[in-house]
């Protein structure tokens, strides 16, 4: 192993800070560019009235305890009817034969994919273009605990020199260290849903890849049968009694401890 180096602080002053800084102007630039390049969207109705429907029936399912028996009945049967239930008139007219039902297949998200992969791309290729052209084969720093040897190709790129301690940082390993290090500072200046996040934009675009199209018959199907596998018992059924007996309960523990 070489002997510990000595980097001149103009390396510090117009190298390592100058890329830092570099890297979160462009991601404030990102962060406006891809404000500006988004485009609202409506909801559609269909699905907006296909979820809300789902929702009201799982929390009449998970609430009808607190139900009169009536009551219960009742919302089971505007749900669960056979002939004019909700889910099941519903379930005839939902959305799961469209093929744009698949957000991969929406011409719209694939535009607002392409832009953010435009404004993610382009940056990262300048910026390690330019660190490559001006900045090749600097160290920048040294990092202040021992690693070890798998860490070179880490911190060491664009490097070739095997007797080079493992904890000093090249410039382009640097980039690539920033890449992920200002994400904290990125958050607080331009706050938590900031377009400037690559890994937030990468899962966000394998969860779309994952995603096929949301068959809603299959969710209606499942939640007639769970509603109609809940067995009622209203939750205020004796509470007289049971008030009462938790009074007597009560009163006796204290005399019991009083003739103690």
């Amino acid at each position: 192993m070489t002997d510990d180096l000595v980097l001149d602080s103009r390396i510090r002053d117009w190298v390592l800070l100058p890329i830092a800084l570099v890297m979160f102007l462009i991601a404030i630039l990102r962060n406006n560019i891809s404000l500006l390049l988004h485009s609202e969207r409506k909801p559609e109705l269909q699905k907006v009235q296909e979820r809300q429907t789902l929702i009201r029936a799982s929390r009449m399912r998970l609430n009808g305890h607190k139900l009169p028996l009536a009551s219960f009945l009742q919302r089971k049967a505007f749900f669960n009817d056979a002939r004019e239930g909700v889910l099941v008139m519903e379930e005839e007219d939902s959305s799961a034969s469209n093929p744009l039902a698949n957000p991969m297949m929406d011409p719209m998200n694939m535009v607002d994919m392409m832009k953010k992969n435009v404004t993610m791309l382009v940056p990262q290729l300048l910026i390690v273009g330019w660190v490559q052209y001006f900045f090749s084969g600097f160290v920048l720093v040294k990092i202040p605990f021992p690693l070890t040897l798998p860490f070179r190709g880490m911190l060491q790129r664009g490097i070739e020199l095997a007797g080079l301690e493992v904890t000093y940082v090249s410039s382009l390993s640097w980039y690539f260290l920033n890449l992920f290090g200002l994400r904290g500072i990125n958050s607080l200046v331009l706050g938590e849903a900031n377009a400037a996040d690559d890994t937030k934009l990468m899962q966000q675009q394998m969860m779309m890849g994952g995603g096929g199209p949301i068959d809603t018959k299959k969710l209606y199907k499942a939640e007639r049968e769970n509603i109609d596998l809940v067995e009622h018992k209203w939750a205020v059924e004796d509470a007289e009694k049971r008030l009462l007996n938790q009074k007597s309960s009560s009163s006796s523990s204290k005399a019991s401890a009083s003739r103690e």
